[in-house]
């Protein structure tokens, strides 16, 4: 099964690299949790799963089943309880990572990165821009946001480390995703595909994306965010 760690992430970075890679916005409902097993449904724009994570003697499994959109829209409907976020995906060296806007049931942010091995988990060392670590915190797990919420939304400060440490990330010219839908997914919605920082091109790898911009508008995003943690 795949190994993860989770760290909470500022908001503004959070949405500087969506605006740079896009998302795919999805809705995650739970089932009640049992003993030695977990179910859910994910609904993703015009697709659709069921989830099942079980105890095993060779410890956790996940399996998922495709399931028809109309379908998983009736389950939502019965679950004890959703999440609502947005998804990009990034490379950072060998392991992939989740960088997640969550909506609701509270709005913040994380990232997870993905591993193979508990080695692999072990060695990995968290980049500048990765906020405090969560992995061992049940309270942001999707199923315990779903369940149970969550009392505060944590505030991440911004830095100049973070700031650069991030554009260090970007430079690897990651392939670009759909933008993210602004309603909840359903069966007729489509991926819109952003073209501003750096269309398709024909060898299927996204264009080389502004770098100068790019650093201007996260420093405009990260005055911003810090005049206003002033004022408050």
């Amino acid at each position: 099964m795949t190994l993860r760690r989770r760290f909470l992430l500022a908001p503004s970075l959070a949405r500087l690299i969506q605006r740079e890679r896009g998302g795919l916005r999805q809705v995650e409902g739970f089932f009640p949790a049992q003993s030695d097993r977990t179910s859910w449904v994910r609904l993703e724009e015009d697709r659709a799963f069921l989830i099942l994570r079980a105890a095993g003697p060779h410890g956790e499994t996940e399996e998922q089943t495709a399931v028809p959109v109309a379908h998983a829209h009736a389950l939502l409907d019965v679950c004890a309880g959703e999440v609502d976020y947005a998804r990009t995906r990034l490379q950072i060296g060998d392991q992939a990572a989740l960088v997640d806007q969550i909506f609701r049931p509270r709005s913040f942010q994380v990232v997870t990165v993905e591993f193979e091995t508990d080695g692999e988990a072990r060695a990995f060392r968290p980049l500048p821009w990765f906020g405090p670590e969560v992995t061992g915190d049940e309270r942001y797990t999707n199923q315990s946001l779903a369940l149970t919420g969550l009392d505060e939304a944590p505030e991440i400060p911004l830095s100049d480390e973070a700031l650069n440490g991030l554009i260090d990330t970007l430079e690897n010219r990651l392939p670009i995703q759909a933008r993210i839908p602004v309603s909840r997914p359903s069966a007729k919605q489509v991926p819109v595909t952003k073209v501003s920082a750096g269309s398709t091109i024909g060898n299927g790898q996204g264009a080389k994306v502004d770098l100068g911009e790019l650093e201007a508008a996260m420093m405009g995003e990260m005055e911003r965010a810090l005049q206003n943690s002033r004022s408050s």
